[in-house]
């Protein structure tokens, strides 16, 4: 038999419409490589570990820590297809909650009072029951990027954590279209104009009377 000719072997044989995936599993024929593996690459069970960040990549895994143990990840990964099934849901948004803390509340328009405006909904985290030293601003902005993926892409919400200061009331820190600041009684206080008025104490927390009504500055 005699030797193919190399400037054949040199030459593409796809036709001129060949798709790019296709010229590049040509040109990886071509060189040799190995790809007896290919076929395992897409399934989390036999995908090898230092691959599957990409495989959750592929797969647009919408929550994703390097720091999460193997099992966690591939667990993860088999997840994404049911997930994104689910995703635009209030189940979804429970998920994702869950994962930080469950007592974290939702409360969508209609539940608010007064009612909120439509396709909105509020995060809450009550003081009686979620402490400050949980919500770290970096666990508070985790919330909010988690949350923001799972919810419906029409719906707008708020982040909002109550406390139990002295003068009873609510602070809160918007997520889609304000920052979030951390909410703790050493937190910085509003710097709306009306609270700038009110004795406040060190730590911008505002002074209040025996009757519970503040005290404004002279």
């Amino acid at each position: 038999m005699s030797a193919l000719d190399p400037d054949l072997l040199a030459r593409s044989l796809l036709p001129p419409n060949a798709t790019d995936p296709e010229r590049a599993l040509e040109d990886a024929m071509r060189a040799d490589i190995d790809l007896s593996d290919v076929g395992s690459l897409w399934n989390p069970a036999t995908c090898p570990a230092a691959v599957l960040p990409y495989l959750a990549w592929g797969l647009a895994i919408p929550f994703w820590d390097a720091n999460w143990t193997e099992a966690q990840k591939r667990a993860a990964i088999a997840d994404a297809i049911p997930f994104h099934r689910r995703k635009g849901t209030r189940a979804a948004v429970r998920e994702a909650l869950d994962r930080f803390h469950p007592l974290l509340q939702i409360a969508e328009w209609w539940e608010t009072s007064p009612r909120g405006a439509a396709h909105t909904f509020e995060v809450r985290a009550p003081a009686a029951d979620i402490p400050a030293s949980f919500l770290t601003s970096e666990t508070a902005a985790a919330i909010i990027r988690d949350v923001a993926a799972a919810k419906p892409a029409r719906s707008h919400f708020t982040f909002i954590q109550s406390l139990e200061a002295q003068a009873a009331g609510w602070l809160g820190s918007g997520a889609n279209l304000a920052t979030f600041s951390r909410a703790t009684l050493t937190a910085a206080h509003d710097d709306d104009p009306l609270w700038a008025q009110l004795l406040q104490t060190e730590d911008g927390e505002p002074l209040s009377d025996d009757n519970g009504e503040f005290l404004e500055q002279d």
